[in-house]
């Protein structure tokens, strides 16, 4: 009789195989019907994370377009996935009434600015802020410790 250790181990081994090759399978499948869907007008992302709008469909060649206008040909297996392009950076967001506003916050809503120049605080501007506006050199110094 063979030992039920050794039965246990080939049926997790023989489950993880299974699994494996199931999702594998998902995957491709998916793949394989987002190839089928692409049509003119729709905006993908390859793998290489090149997002354009699909312009034309020739077999197994995809023409992408880009923002600018250039134009790509990829191979359709280099479809990643449909694109949908997230908030601009910049934009305004408003609360739809004074209660949805986060507290402190103006309920117009708040700008999110598009890069930290803004917030970062030069030598000079704010004394206060620990920097040392005086032009005072290392022989300045020197001569103060004498």
């Amino acid at each position: 009789m063979p030992d039920p250790i050794l039965i246990i181990m080939l049926v997790l081994v023989v489950g993880m195989f299974w699994f494996t090759g199931r999702n594998a399978r998902k995957r491709q499948k998916e793949m394989a019907d987002l190839r089928e869907s692409l049509q003119p007008g729709l905006q993908v992302m390859t793998a290489s994370g090149y997002v354009g709008t699909v312009v034309s469909v020739d077999g197994d060649l995809v023409t992408l377009e880009s923002e600018d206008g250039a134009r790509t040909k990829w191979v359709a297996a280099a479809i990643a996935k449909p694109y949908e392009a997230s908030p601009a950076v910049g934009t305004v967001e408003t609360a739809a009434s004074p209660e949805d506003a986060p507290q402190g916050s103006a309920t117009t809503g708040f700008v999110v600015p598009d890069n930290i120049s803004s917030l970062i605080t030069k030598p000079g501007d704010d004394p206060a802020a620990g920097f040392n506006d005086s032009k005072s050199t290392r022989e300045d110094k020197t001569d103060e410790n004498k």
